[in-house]
C-alpha cells in the first residue's frame, strides 16, 4: 500500500489557549477509498526528513486550509489565519519531494503554496468564486468538463502563474485550476476532492501518483 504523507492546518483552540495540528476527516476517507496510507505531518515537527525517510513515504499532499502569508510574494495584504510555521513546513515538503524524486500534490491552499514556492503570486478577492461549482476547460481528458467544487475568494491568473509552472485546465473567467510543473512530479489542483469526489477526482489523482 502507497502511504501519502499530508501537510495539516494549523487550528487555534480558544477555550485552551492553544495551537492544534488538525485534518479534516474527509482527507482520510478519500484517500483511504483509492488505497492510500495517510500519513499526518504536524507543523511544529522540526523532523520533516526524518518523517519522510523512515516511513517510506510514496507521495506528499500539501492540503487546504490557512493562508499563504502575502509577504513571501511580495503582497501588502493584511491576512487572517497566516501561520509562519506551515509555511516553512510545506517549503521544507516542496523541497525534499524535489531533491527525491517523489510526487507532490497541492490542494486548494497547497496549490497557492506551491505556485507561491516557485516565485509566482496569488490574486485576491476574486469574483464568483466562493461556494460555487465550476466547469473545468483543459485539453486533458480527465480534466475537461470536469465539475469541480470553489471554496476559495483567491485565485490564480496567468499573469500570477510562476513561470515553470503549466496550466493544465482553467475555467470560464480564466482562473487556473490546475497546473503540473515542467520539470518535477508536481500537480496543484485549486479544488478540494475529498469533499465531493468525483470517479474522474478519483483517476486523476490515482493517475498521478501511480505512473
Amino acid at each position: 500500500m502507497k502511504k501519502l504523507a499530508l501537510s495539516m492546518r494549523v487550528t487555534e483552540a480558544s477555550n485552551y489557549f492553544e495551537k492544534r495540528n488538525s485534518l479534516a476527516y474527509d482527507y482520510i476517507d478519500f484517500f483511504e477509498s483509492i488505497g492510500f496510507l495517510v500519513i499526518q505531518i504536524p507543523n511544529n515537527t522540526n523532523r520533516i526528513k526524518d518523517y519522510i525517510k523512515e516511513l517510506n513515504v510514496d507521495g506528499i499532499v500539501l492540503t487546504g486550509g490557512n493562508n499563504v502569508d502575502p509577504k513571501l510574494y511580495g503582497g501588502k495584504e493584511e491576512l487572517e489565519s497566516v501561520y509562519h510555521e506551515r509555511d516553512t513546513r510545506e517549503q521544507q515538503l516542496v523541497e525534499i519531494a524535489k531533491e527525491k524524486g517523489i510526487p507532490l500534490l497541492g490542494v486548494c491552499r497547497g496549490f497557492h503554496y506551491v505556485n507561491v514556492y516557485f516565485e509566482g503570486s496569488i490574486y485576491h478577492d476574486v469574483k464568483n468564486h466562493v461556494a460555487k461549482n465550476h466547469k473545468l476547460i483543459s485539453e486533458k481528458a480527465l480534466l475537461s468538463g470536469l465539475d469541480t467544487n470553489s471554496y476559495h475568494n483567491q485565485a490564480i491568473f496567468r499573469e500570477n502563474l510562476a513561470k515553470n509552472l503549466i496550466s493544465i485546465a482553467h475555467t470560464e473567467d480564466g482562473v487556473i485550476e490546475a497546473f503540473v510543473h515542467e520539470s518535477y512530479k508536481i500537480m496543484g489542483i485549486q479544488w478540494h476532492p475529498e469533499r465531493h469526489s468525483t470517479e474522474q477526482d478519483k483517476e486523476l489523482i490515482l493517475d498521478f501518483f501511480n505512473k
